[in-house]
């Protein structure tokens, strides 16, 4: 059964695996609730080399129906792309994934958009009644590399002509795990925060040695969405809190008040 939880952080350890860029207000959250935050970029983000083919697709981004958004990420190294211009991307329909890539687009001035109301994964998006027809509709997917094709296979099943532009990539961080190790064999982490299944993956890779698995798996997790509590517990961790939405504050508000589920 779920075990609801009351927790403070007060002088307590929590590790951040989110890379630097994206810690900042994390950090700051852990901060004010009295926690110590622990960073650990388990994630390397940097722009992709894009074909001339999705050059392309960017130049006349205005001549899509529908531009998604999969990630942060995603609108940050799109915008960098297209120089920062965004008078075209104004000229059609935004689909961000979620609250907070919808809150980047806003940011950069971009407000046409439409987001799910529940959920913040291609299974939300799908699930939006404006996409459930989409004769001949051309759809430009924007992401990281080696996304999945959920989407895509679905949107084509509904008549859309879908493209992709994949504007950055992702690799294991290169990150000293001296400090964070010797935390987990003193039992001294309250707990730790993932966003995804690439970093729980690679968050495993970074602490590889069986002794210090040991006690990674015994450390309560936080995590964004069902996918990963999944993909978590099949790996071996016994306590597991999935956040309500894939914020910031969601993740700070499940550590303090969540459920644990083993």
């Amino acid at each position: 059964m779920p075990c609801t939880l009351n927790r403070s952080l007060a002088g307590k350890k929590v590790l951040v695996t989110r890379s630097k860029h994206q810690s900042m207000v994390l950090n700051q959250l852990i901060q004010e609730n009295a926690g110590i935050n622990v960073n650990l970029p388990v994630i390397e983000v940097q722009a992709s080399e894009v074909s001339e083919r999705e050059k392309l697709f960017m130049q006349q981004i205005a001549s899509f129906d529908l531009v998604f958004f999969i990630s942060v990420n995603a609108v940050n190294f799109a915008l960098q792309l297209i120089n920062g211009k965004i008078e075209e991307l104004q000229k059609t329909q935004l689909i961000a994934v979620g609250k907070a890539t919808a809150d980047a687009l806003a940011k950069k001035g971009l407000n046409n958009v439409l987001r799910p109301t529940q959920g913040f994964n291609s299974e939300a998006i799908l699930a939006m009644p404006e996409l459930q027809s989409l004769p001949k509709a051309r759809c430009l997917i924007i992401r990281g590399d080696g996304g999945r094709e959920l989407l895509a296979t679905n949107l084509r099943a509904r008549g859309a002509l879908v493209e992709y532009v994949e504007v950055y990539q992702k690799s294991l961080a290169t990150s000293d795990t001296q400090e964070v190790c010797e935390y987990l064999l003193n039992d001294e982490l309250e707990a730790i925060l993932i966003y995804s299944v690439v970093a729980l993956h690679n968050l495993i890779a970074l602490l590889a040695e069986d002794g210090i698995k040991k006690h990674l798996f015994i450390t309560p997790i936080v995590v964004i969405s069902q996918r990963v509590y999944l993909a978590a517990k099949k790996v071996g961790f016994t306590q597991i809190i999935i956040a309500d939405e894939a914020s910031d504050a969601a993740m700070i508000n499940a550590l303090l008040n969540g459920e644990s589920r083993g």
